[in-house]
């Protein structure tokens, strides 16, 4: 069952985020767009803005009559719901106090080509300041085996906390620590990891465990002063 986070902001207007899970069934933006809509209104009313997600660092406004290219989309229109899904890499919410909202599709490609990093500073561009960050369900590192090749170059981007192990021995890749140092390095220190491991802890959907097609979701608004109690 999908939860609620609400955070009140310096206008008295409120940021809701809500993370879905396996329960809640599938968000993916390929899947029937009439069931998507349906699913879509048991989580959070109003047409939502999403993207197809690349892998990348783009960020764009929301615009729910279309879906770029991108891995992050930004709204001030209070109620206007933005959302991204995963199966495996990071769904994120970018809380600020003033101006704009950001979400974020962060997969290790993504956090390499500091999809983070750009949406923290398009939020500053737009006059906001990102207080702290909501994490959905992601892959943990005692379940993320990963090459060493592939896994030196992350760290020589990410850092060497990003160097794990899996619960077998394996190298392996820490997304969380990957996600705390990328928002470190933009001077937000507040991560909060609401949601367990996709593949061991059923919190979501993994492509990587199960070769899961399904997509599950994470969605933010402002919600005005006046509709919130």
């Amino acid at each position: 069952m999908s939860t609620a986070h609400h955070f009140f902001r310096e206008d008295g207007s409120v940021v809701e985020v809500c993370v879905t899970d396996r329960s809640d069934g599938d968000f993916h933006i390929a899947s029937d767009p009439a069931r998507l809509r349906e699913r879509r209104a048991e989580i959070m009313e109003g047409e939502w803005a999403a993207v197809r997600q690349v892998h990348g660092a783009r960020v764009v406004d929301a615009d729910p009559s279309s879906t770029p290219d991108a891995d992050a989309l930004m709204t001030e229109t209070p109620g206007q719901p933005v959302a991204v899904q995963g199966a495996d890499c990071a769904p994120i919410a970018f809380i600020t106090d003033v101006g704009p909202v950001a979400v974020a599709h962060a997969g290790w490609r993504g956090l390499a080509a500091g999809v983070i990093e750009q949406t923290v500073q398009r939020l500053s561009e737009r006059g906001a300041t990102t207080r702290c960050a909501v994490v959905g369900p992601v892959i943990g590192p005692e379940c993320y085996e990963f090459g060493s090749d592939d896994l030196a170059a992350v760290v020589a981007a990410l850092g060497e906390e990003v160097r794990a192990t899996t619960s077998h021995g394996s190298p392996a890749l820490d997304l969380r620590a990957a996600i705390t140092n990328s928002f470190a390095s933009s001077d937000v220190a507040d991560v909060r990891f609401v949601s367990g491991c996709t593949a061991c802890e059923g919190a979501g959907f993994s492509h990587r465990a199960r070769s899961e097609r399904e997509r599950h979701a994470l969605v933010a608004r402002i919600l005005p002063v006046e509709d919130h109690t």
